[in-house]
């Protein structure tokens, strides 16, 4: 019999901290390559796409390097991710192409209490893990408490916040019931607590552990490039910076796929255009540069579909440092920074800038009569309110003169004020001042950006400032501790070019809140330090998310929406952070495949779920 044990749980699902480059993957090193689980070992099979017979013939998806972290709680790797929703496809909820929360279909039935404060789950009957391993409640439970093991999980490098929304965890074997009675309850409740949440095989892992005299956290950790899981497709073979392979499940919970073998294939971004327009490739997903989205549109073969990112690039700025504690200099930086310029260097036409963090997908940027808008590139009444950080001239370009006048307009009404921090801003003629030296504002970025923010910072642009602007390349890990804090060298940079993805439940307060924000020296997940600004006290700021988070989790929409709108309008006019573009993302495919509907909300390893061969 499996123990009975008591679990705590908590699952965050909000906006994601990435390296942006492109299709670009983690900068971190994969792990070792796992031993093959079947017997299909034929080294050309990665990338050959030709068979006699076009039902069982490979999908092969290229895709930057994996980390090679398969199982959740590393890694955070969006190429690792689509592996896993290949093994696991679903925890106890999911989601469906437009982004609602849903029952899995390992669920029979679902049970809420009037309070909300228990959630009880009835799983189905014949759910079976890849190697054979049956899957009941204890599992479950087992699941829950191998990640709320802080200790545990925190001695092998993973990570959880497990535990925050959980009181006590209970199981019925014999009813197939699961039950959890929740701690509090959130607007985000079904997102944070109940999805993709992928469950562990717990006879396997426990007995794997004890033989190798490890604890479960250690052995997963060790066989982190190994996953067992039960959703569509069983993973048969990792090679590490080459490829994935992966086999139908004929034993699925859900409706089998009828493609019956995937291969992600690690792919260069300089030769993957040539690997799809030979065949090597089936897919290219979420591409954004326009020589190859235009390249694929002229080739009669291929299709492609596409839909704004749900994120986008960004540059973070440190609210707490030097001059950009001061939000109007916030506010002259965003003027001055020429966002058009670095879509139509990095992005042709294929993107668009936002004023605050929010992305196309979201429904709480409409109105109940604007719905029909979701997804375009259509701006809400709303999003037309919101201040636009860039003044265009009448032929709809970037007006340098109008921009630098407004920054200077906001530098001066700085410098006019003279309590607490203001005190250190001065001018003297044409240049400004900070703590008596010339400001200057220090941009860090990846070597990926080095090119488009050279030509965009350039000096002759930069003269006609005030001030001075500085770039600085960094690898990723040392930009990425400078940037969260966790970093022993003395603070000094002040903006940060990276990326933000957004979850399908947006929960600001998991990475806002104030005591997200750390000494520095430690990391913080309050990116951009941020507490208020002008607009809010830190205690005012900390009520407003607390009061987005506690929303009502089923009456409480039109309340969330108003509040969250709150929250949008105070990083448009406080600007912790500046949205630089959101990528018209395309996935260009071979016309082979049919019924493979992606969007923003709906990747493409859960598109491929319904695809065919023609």
């Amino acid at each position: 019999m499996k123990k009975i044990i008591t679990l705590l749980l908590a699952l965050v699902l909000v906006f994601s901290l990435v390296a942006c480059g492109g299709n670009t993957g983690s900068e971190n090193s994969g792990t070792d390559v796992a031993t093959e689980t079947n017997t299909n070992t034929d080294n050309d099979a990665a990338t050959d796409t030709e068979t006699d017979e076009v039902n069982v013939r490979p999908f092969v998806a290229a895709t930057s390097d994996f980390n090679g972290d398969f199982y959740s709680g590393w890694s955070n790797s969006n190429y690792d991710n689509d592996i896993r929703r290949l093994v696991w496809g679903f925890g106890l909820m999911t989601n469906n192409p437009a982004g609602e929360i849903i029952d899995s279909p390992m669920v029979e039935e679902k049970t809420v209490s009037e309070d909300l404060t228990e959630w009880t789950f009835k799983i189905k009957e014949g759910i079976k893990f890849h190697n054979g391993e049956e899957m009941t409640v204890s599992d479950i439970k087992f699941t829950y408490e191998f990640y709320m093991d802080s200790d545990a999980l925190t001695a092998t490098g993973g990570t959880s916040s497990l535990g925050d929304y959980i009181e006590t965890i209970t199981i019925d074997e014999a009813a197939r019931t699961v039950t959890f009675k929740l701690k509090k309850v959130i607007f985000t409740t079904d997102a944070t607590v109940f999805y993709e949440q992928w469950i562990l095989p717990e006879d396997t892992i426990t007995e794997g552990a004890s033989a190798a005299g490890q604890t479960p956290q250690e052995y997963v950790k060790s066989t982190i490039s190994h996953p067992i899981g039960y959703g569509p497709y069983i993973f048969t073979e990792f090679r590490e910076s080459e490829f994935v392979r992966l086999t139908v499940n004929p034993d699925y919970i859900g409706k089998v796929p009828a493609i019956q073998e995937i291969i992600v294939k690690v792919t260069p971004s300089e030769t993957e255009l040539d690997q799809l327009l030979q065949g090597q490739v089936d897919l290219l997903f979420a591409t954004v540069e326009a020589e190859k989205i235009d390249a694929a549109n002229d080739a009669d073969f291929l299709t492609m579909n596409n839909y704004y990112r749900h994120g986008g690039g960004t540059m973070v700025l440190h609210t707490d440092f030097e001059a950009f504690a001061l939000t109007e200099v916030r506010q002259a930086f965003a003027y001055v920074f020429n966002r058009p310029k670095v879509i139509e260097l990095f992005l042709g036409e294929y993107g668009i800038s936002s004023q605050g963090p929010y992305s196309k997908n979201q429904w709480m940027m409409y109105d109940d009569d604007e719905m029909s808008m979701l997804g375009t590139g259509g701006n809400s009444r709303f999003e037309d309110s919101l201040i636009d950080y860039d003044i265009l001239d009448a032929d709809g370009r970037f007006d340098e003169d109008a921009n630098i006048a407004k920054a200077h307009e906001l530098l001066d009404a700085a410098v006019n004020k003279t309590d607490g921090e203001y005190a250190n801003l001065t001018k003297s003629g044409d240049e400004y001042i900070w703590k008596g030296e010339p400001l200057e504002i220090k941009i860090t970025y990846t070597a990926f950006w080095s090119d488009t923010y050279n030509l965009v910072w350039n000096d002759e642009y930069i003269s006609k400032l005030g001030f001075n602007v500085s770039l600085h390349g960094l690898d990723w890990p040392v930009m990425y501790g400078h940037w969260t804090g966790d970093q022993a060298e003395e603070r000094q940079y002040h903006a940060f070019v990276g990326g933000t993805t957004y979850a399908v439940k947006s929960n600001p307060r998991t990475e806002y809140a104030t005591d997200k924000i750390l000494p520095w020296g430690q990391p913080s997940d309050n990116g951009s330090r941020f507490t208020g600004g002008n607009t809010y006290t830190a205690a005012e700021w900390d009520q407003l998310l607390y009061d987005i988070e506690n929303c009502h989790p089923i009456t409480g929409s039109d309340e969330y929406r108003e509040l969250w709108r709150d929250f949008v309008r105070t990083f448009n006019k406080e600007v912790p952070i500046i949205p630089v573009y959101s990528n018209n993302y395309h996935d260009l495919y071979t016309s082979d495949l049919e019924n493979f509907n992606t969007n923003a909300l709906w990747p493409w390893a859960r598109a491929i779920l319904d695809a065919n061969w023609k």
